[in-house]
């Protein structure tokens, strides 16, 4: 790397090639902003736009908050009226429903080893099933 640097210098010498030319900064500022397109119609047009439409959905916020309030509203009272009418048209079979439970002593014998539950504990939960 050392020889390709004392390669360059032989050449190229200590001086720097780039220079700025005199003034250069001094009109720097004026000549960007002469390059920069002032804002066409076109943009103005979509800036009034936008505004415009901000509004309207604005002013219509209050609307779609109420239709939503609304829906809901009529969405739980018909779910309402469909459960109490289930419930209300099968009282005779929910009567006659008569629940059978039915385990294995292998099952009940491990389930009450794992709860560590003595015979005290068995009667008194199977007579507040009761």
């Amino acid at each position: 790397m050392m020889n390709e640097e004392v390669l360059i210098e032989s050449k190229m010498g200590k001086r720097n090639p780039f220079t700025v030319p005199s003034g250069y900064f001094d009109q720097l500022t004026e000549q960007i902003m002469q390059n920069i397109p002032e804002e066409s119609t076109q943009t103005a047009q979509i800036h009034e736009i936008k505004p415009a439409k901000r509004a309207i959905l604005r002013s219509l916020r209050p609307l779609f908050y109420a239709a939503a309030c609304t829906c809901i509203a009529v969405f739980g009272v018909a779910t309402y009226q469909h459960l109490n009418k289930q419930t209300t048209e099968t009282p005779q079979l929910q009567s006659n429903i008569v629940t059978v439970h039915s385990y294995s002593d292998a099952y009940i014998d491990e389930a009450t080893d794992y709860a560590m539950l003595d015979n005290d504990d068995i009667y008194a939960s199977l007579l507040a099933d009761m």
